[in-house]
């Protein structure tokens, strides 16, 4: 169903949200942390949602969107700097030597001539790409590693095979790739929205094959892993796209989405972090991921299964509890509103919640510093439509958000 006229219609002087945007400022960097095994010296969408809001004294003013996001104010204005995706797909340095031998390393090699740093695509140099000393297999002890020199936006990967000026022979069939950024106690592999870990390789020496990452990954370092049925001898060159991660954001703590009856799924299926009796700590998902949901979530609309595009609760499996999202930022940040992007598909029990409360600390320990902030929700029983509904925060700052959410229906889904 299309909004009505109203719903359609900005505030004078307003900049209507993107559905999955993020306004933030610019995060610091840091570099004192390393991946695990690592040693030194290796080689508002259109319809606008309405609500009443009660709140405490304010200090400045920002926003909060991915599928929640954070809107962020700065001395010099508002900082919008959302993950759009469509213009995050530049070469990172492999081919170009942007980025230095030394940020390239192995698990091993087969001789000096095929070290790490001769893993750059469409690069013909020393014996023409990285060979691990062994034959790959399917236990993934062979890789080669690409440090990023900062966290950056991952979209796509490129591979190739050993040329070598017409003497190569071994590529890379599959591989599988990992990554990590500070803050993460493990590698994590990455998967399509259909959990597929395996990317296609190549099949012969000179092609290059791309692969689309869908969603996209945020990482300080990224592994190629080479992988095959059987023993196997290969070489790989590789090539990273993206842009650099300039969002802020960490990482997001909640319940996972509840199992649902037949062929569709709600739960945050990319989340990268932690995943405990339920419970997700220290990753970035689906929430963060600039994609927006299709209003009917049993519908599949990018062919990666029905309601792969929600993350959904049943308010009978939280005993009538709000449900709760703590956000972990970079830096202490001034946060001028926040913009959830929520399902409205009331005629399958599915709405907007009734009401919000975002609370926020600066250590992460203590909610109580700063007054919370209260929003209710003017129920829409007309329109279906899925929409972006905006909270003003009125300028607190904070390094921690938590947003409770409460049940309208049966169920909800961001």
């Amino acid at each position: 169903m299309k909004p009505g006229p109203e719903e359609m219609r900005p505030e004078p002087g307003e900049t209507r949200p993107r559905p999955g945007e993020v306004e933030a400022g610019r995060p610091g960097e840091d570099t004192r942390l390393r991946p695990p095994g690592d040693q030194e010296g290796r080689c508002e969408d259109p319809g606008r949602g309405s609500g009443r809001q009660r709140r405490g004294p304010g200090v400045l003013e920002t926003r909060m969107v991915f599928m929640v996001t954070l809107v962020l104010a700065t001395s010099a204005g508002f900082q919008v700097t959302a993950l759009h995706t469509g213009q995050c797909d530049v070469a990172l340095g492999m081919q170009s030597g942007v980025i230095p031998d030394e940020h390239i390393s192995a698990s091993s090699y087969f001789d000096a001539a095929v070290n790490a740093i001769y893993g750059r695509a469409h690069v013909e140099v020393g014996g023409g790409a990285w060979c691990p000393r062994e034959m790959v297999y399917r236990e993934g002890a062979q890789y080669l590693e690409v440090n990023l020199g900062g966290l950056h936006v991952v979209t796509k990967v490129e591979v190739q095979g050993r040329f070598g000026n017409g003497q190569g022979r071994e590529f890379a069939k599959q591989y599988k790739l990992q990554m990590w950024r500070p803050g993460m106690d493990h590698w994590t592999t990455y998967s399509d929205g259909r959990g597929e870990e395996l990317l296609e390789g190549n099949t012969n020496t000179y092609l290059a094959k791309t692969s689309q990452l869908s969603p996209p990954i945020i990482a300080a370092r990224v592994r190629f892993v080479p992988y095959s049925d059987h023993p196997r001898t290969v070489c790989m060159r590789v090539e990273i796209y993206g842009c650099r991660y300039t969002e802020g954001l960490v990482s997001y703590t909640m319940p996972d989405g509840d199992p649902r009856g037949g062929d569709y799924n709600l739960r945050d299926l990319t989340y990268d972090g932690s995943r405990k009796g339920g419970w997700l700590s220290g990753g970035l998902g689906q929430l963060s991921d600039g994609e927006t949901g299709h209003t009917n979530f049993r519908v599949d609309a990018l062919g990666r299964g029905r309601g792969y595009e929600w993350v959904g609760w049943k308010n009978d499996s939280r005993q009538t509890q709000p449900v709760e999202i703590s956000f972990e930022f970079d830096s202490v940040r001034n946060f001028s509103a926040v913009h959830i992007y929520a399902n409205n598909f009331f005629t399958k029990d599915t709405q907007v919640f009734s009401r919000a409360r975002v609370l926020f600390s600066v250590g992460g320990e203590h909610y109580n510093m700063q007054p919370a902030v209260e929003f209710e929700y003017v129920v829409d029983r007309i329109f279906e439509h899925a929409r972006n509904v905006t909270i003003r925060l009125h300028n607190v700052a904070a390094k921690y958000i938590k947003l409770q959410l409460f049940f309208s229906l049966s169920s909800m889904c961001l």
